[in-house]
């Protein structure tokens, strides 16, 4: 695959005006002081995910488009190669539901491969093929979205990853980290939008019904806090969830009111140690906002564990003026997982 198309592409790709209103909420996790989910943010600004099932064949797929399916490797190594923070867990325990519906507009099919959803975290697969080579070009890229149940998706952080397989096949991935966690309930009602995508007019969707993930679901209320010695600053761990697709840990951050009205409201970044010493950062974890909330509210996503630990650190630094991350010891918080805060 073109890794450098790709890579270039997420940070070059331009957001439709008559769009912003629409993707305010989840704008405002990406576009306050340039931050990102990793490497990954795109023009619907969902987050790059991965679904491990394969690409290869469909009763749906027309057959045009099977041919072209045909030169597609496994789903496995391309969303790995999209650094999905799941990928493994998907992988191995086969977690991804196979979706096969496809809307055909005016020389270009949009096909919904797979999707997965935990309660907390949503992935979904689409591939993209046409009469004509399809555009990655920031003007012809065109909109696309998800819902559920017919309603836009408020989340703490999203993306889209996209690559193009060869001239007239791109593949795309989406991911969400819901704000709230369990609001849908056990099955939902997703659909895929687009809107004169890649070179292509008119109007795609594709609609599936989507079953939670099978799994356990354990949840803490650590309530344990950190505080700047000026007691400016304070992070408290509200709720830590393991999940199927993810880890999650939900954070309020308490500040001075008047940073709400000057926008001066602090970003920390963050890096989580487990008791073993493991280290999530970069990659293996996703730092989003709850919108509207003027960053009170801190969404943190880490991979899915098959073993919870005892504990974990946070450990928040800030950016100098130089750049360089600081870290801010007074607020570096344990967060202990037992079954006296389950």
């Amino acid at each position: 695959m073109n890794k450098d198309k790709f890579s270039n592409s997420i940070d070059n790709i331009n957001v439709p005006i008559e769009k912003l209103k629409e993707r305010e909420k989840i704008a405002i996790s990406h576009a306050k002081k340039k931050r990102r989910v990793g490497s990954k943010t795109k023009r619907s600004l969902l987050v790059a995910c991965g679904l491990c099932v394969s690409l290869l064949g469909s009763g749906f797929v027309s057959t045009g488009m099977a041919g072209a399916l045909s030169n597609i490797p496994l789903i496995g190594p391309i969303y790995k190669d999209f650094r999905d923070i799941a990928f493994n867990k998907i992988e191995r325990n086969q977690l991804a539901t196979i979706i096969d519906k496809q809307d055909s507009q005016n020389g270009l099919t949009m096909t919904v491969k797979e999707a997965a959803y935990d309660g907390t975290h949503l992935m979904v697969s689409v591939v993209y093929t046409g009469e004509k080579v399809l555009s990655l070009q920031d003007e012809k890229v065109g909109f696309s979205s998800l819902t559920i149940n017919g309603q836009p998706i408020e989340v703490s952080n999203g993306g889209t990853g996209q690559d193009d397989i060869n001239p007239n096949t791109i593949i795309e991935h989406h991911e969400y980290t819901f704000v709230n966690y369990d609001e849908y309930g056990d099955e939902i009602e997703v659909a895929v939008h687009g809107e004169n995508l890649f070179g292509f007019e008119g109007e795609w969707e594709v609609a599936f019904p989507l079953e939670k993930v099978a799994g356990e679901i354990f949840e803490f209320s650590p309530q344990v806090s950190a505080q700047t010695l000026d007691e400016v600053y304070t992070i408290t761990a509200e709720k830590v969830t393991f999940s199927p697709l993810t880890t999650r840990i939900d954070l309020s951050v308490d500040y001075p009111v008047e940073m709400n009205a000057n926008d001066t409201w602090p970003w920390f970044e963050m890096y989580v140690l487990d008791d073993s010493g493991q280290k999530y950062e970069g990659l293996t974890l996703q730092t989003g906002v709850v919108p509207g909330n003027y960053g009170h509210q801190n969404i943190l996503t880490l991979p899915p564990l098959d073993t919870i630990p005892e504990s974990f650190t946070l450990k928040p630094g800030r950016r100098n003026s130089e750049g360089y991350l600081e870290e801010i010891k007074e607020l570096e918080l344990v967060i202990p997982l037992n079954k006296n805060n389950e």
